[in-house]
């Protein structure tokens, strides 16, 4: 394994030379995907709060629009704004098919 002097081998520095650098470049390839792991979460994370602030706002929107559209309001703003009445049952005429 060593020549002479107690030195190792060439062969066995150039095997450890290549583990080491092995080693590297495997910590460095972990340490990349770990960040680019962490900042796909936090984007995941950025769009779940998007989509619950937008769901959030939809459930209003609908709320605003159901309210805008409720008969009672209907009604009232024909007889306001329209001058619109009920007819009389001598206005009504029904016709057969």
């Amino acid at each position: 394994m060593s020549q002479g002097g107690g030195k190792p081998a060439r062969g066995w520095v150039i095997v450890n030379l290549g583990l080491v650098l092995a080693v590297m470049f495997t910590a460095v390839s972990i340490i990349g995907a770990s960040h680019e792991c962490r900042q796909a979460y936090a984007r995941l994370q950025a769009l779940q709060s998007g989509q619950w602030n937008m769901q959030e706002q939809w459930g209003k929107l609908l709320l605003e629009q159901s309210t805008w559209a409720a008969h009672h309001r209907v009604e009232q703003l024909a007889r306001r704004e329209l001058d619109m009445r009920l007819p009389k049952a001598a206005e009504l005429n029904v016709v057969a098919p």
